[in-house]
């Protein structure tokens, strides 16, 4: 058994990241030996996404999350999901755990409101004999901030201050950003912020049209067979949440299910080549949000040289293609070619997250969340 004063003494540290996002596709851990200081960097050991169980997903789609039973419930069985899961992971990979890092499952996120992630993260402290820090945004919130994005304190201290400015982009359920200047590293010139969706309604398109057998457009296969349907693109750009100014964050409030019904019931698809067509429609929507976003609140204040595209959406041909038409000249590309992996960033993320929460070193940015002030992320469980 390890304390947070044990870990806390370590100069390098074994630490798990374990992260769900809003599209609950499944659970990225990716296993790290972090060195704090002098100068913050990693080594990624491993990384896998293990599937949510069906019955489990489920029992998170917010409409079965309508009592107070019913989510006290789910939040334990998650939480025993997540030290099964990541049990499995270091069967298969052995590491000296001693220290866990879970962002849990969002099941409700209002800007500057109040957020809420699942995840009971006792089972992992007691199966593990570690600290768990865990419920990362609600400290944020509390000092006035969104509690979102929270990323780019990560993207700050991994990729700024290379030389070049850089727009590093997230694509999980949601899209977000963070304007990373050429100088030299400082907190008071990041811009970054939430997009709108990212994988999020592209997800909910395939498995309307499949019944539930496809959980995403794999590949952007249906996409790519599909035409954007311009008046359609021009009602969704139209959401109020593309105009609003940051701080700005959301989630499946915005862009859930209401929000795909009311497409759906707009469109009324009545053939293959008709729900390819709305793929499309989705795809140009998430890229719309993100060069939107760059082209209102970065690029007044920042010119990039380049755009380093991470999560499920850099491995997806048909975004990056509509990405990198919108941002031409500028390239674009996955932010592997920055030493970064694409789909495992914000594991990696919550691991950074939960090292600094044992170092108590402030990993909000309230220039970017509209917090009063720079507060420690993460509450500690201890068995």
């Amino acid at each position: 058994m390890i304390r947070c004063a044990e870990v806390r003494a370590l100069p390098v540290r074994n630490v798990a990241g374990l992260m769900t996002g809003t599209s609950m596709d499944g659970l990225d851990v990716a296993l790290c030996r972090i060195t704090a200081s002098p100068e913050l960097s990693f080594e990624l050991v491993a990384f896998e996404t293990v599937a949510l169980p069906a019955g489990l997903k489920d029992a998170l789609a917010a409409e079965r999350l309508g009592d107070v039973t019913s989510i006290a419930r789910a939040n334990v069985e998650l939480g025993r999901f997540f030290a099964e899961a990541l049990a499995g992971v270091l069967e298969r990979h052995p590491f000296e755990l001693q220290l866990i890092g879970s962002h849990g499952q969002t099941v409700y996120h209002e800007h500057g409101v109040t957020t809420l992630q699942l995840g009971e993260p006792s089972p992992m402290a007691e199966r593990f004999g570690c600290p768990v820090v865990h419920d990362f945004r609600a400290g944020d919130i509390a000092a006035g901030g969104s509690g979102a994005p929270l990323v780019p304190y990560v993207d700050h201290r991994l990729l700024g201050g290379r030389g070049e400015a850089l727009l590093a982009v997230n694509i999980g359920g949601i899209a977000n950003l963070t304007a990373l200047p050429a100088g030299p590293k400082t907190l008071e010139r990041l811009i970054a912020m939430d997009c709108g969706p990212g994988n999020m309604v592209l997800d909910q398109l395939a498995a309307q049209f499949s019944a539930g057998a496809m959980s995403a457009d794999v590949d952007g296969r249906m996409a790519a067979r599909g035409r954007v349907l311009p008046e359609l693109l021009e009602e969704l750009t139209s959401h109020p949440f593309f105009s609003q100014p940051p701080p700005k964050s959301t989630g499946r409030e915005q862009f859930g299910p209401d929000f795909v019904g009311a497409v759906l019931a707009r469109a009324r698809p009545d053939g293959e080549q008709a729900w390819c067509d709305l793929m499309a429609t989705a795809a140009e929507l998430t890229a719309f949000g993100i060069h939107d976003s760059y082209r209102r609140h970065v690029a007044p204040e920042m010119a990039v040289g380049a755009v380093a595209v991470s999560g499920g959406g850099a491995c997806n041909p048909e975004i990056m293609a509509r990405l990198a038409a919108r941002f031409a000249p500028i390239p674009v590309r996955g932010i592997d070619a920055h030493g970064l992996p694409a789909e495992a960033k914000e594991a990696i993320a919550f691991a950074i997250l939960a090292s600094e929460r044992i170092d108590e070193r402030p990993a909000n940015v309230p220039s970017v969340t509209g917090a009063r002030r720079p507060v420690l992320l993460g509450k500690i469980a201890e068995c």
